[in-house]
């Protein structure tokens, strides 16, 4: 598959964990593109319009995962677009966290192989970014 056909945007500061991601994608049939930090994850959401999940790491190196939703929001083109989230984390999500983000999916790490699957063509399949 090739990144022109890149349906999922895979957002980890960790090389390693973005590529095995996008490798069990491909088993499933599914295309799909890494970025290591926000501003690579923007540019490549521009260069990208078919992706319309972003896979996200919640903790990136300086940076906070949910931060995508806002700079996806700000940016001109882009927020026209519509995308769903899936943010992946090693912690325990506070209650008072999960209240005020609970419209986005969460998986814990480590993330069931299946799990992140499914949720992934849950996303695709209800028609995201149609």
């Amino acid at each position: 598959m090739s990144d022109d056909q890149a349906r999922v945007l895979v957002l980890d500061d960790f090389s390693a964990i973005v590529e095995e991601l996008l490798t069990l994608m491909s088993l499933h049939g599914i295309a799909g593109i890494g970025a290591s930090n926000l501003t690579e994850a923007v540019e490549m959401l521009e260069r990208h319009p078919a992706v319309s999940v972003v896979a996200c790491d919640l903790r990136l190196d300086r940076e906070s995962g949910l931060d995508i939703v806002s700079r996806v929001r700000a940016h001109p083109r882009l927020s026209a677009r519509r995308f769903e989230y899936v943010f992946i984390t090693g912690d325990q999500m506070r209650e008072d966290l999960v209240e005020g983000i609970s419209r986005y999916a969460f998986l814990t790490k480590p993330v069931q192989p299946q799990a992140l699957i499914g949720t992934i063509r849950r996303m695709l399949v209800n028609g995201v970014g149609a």
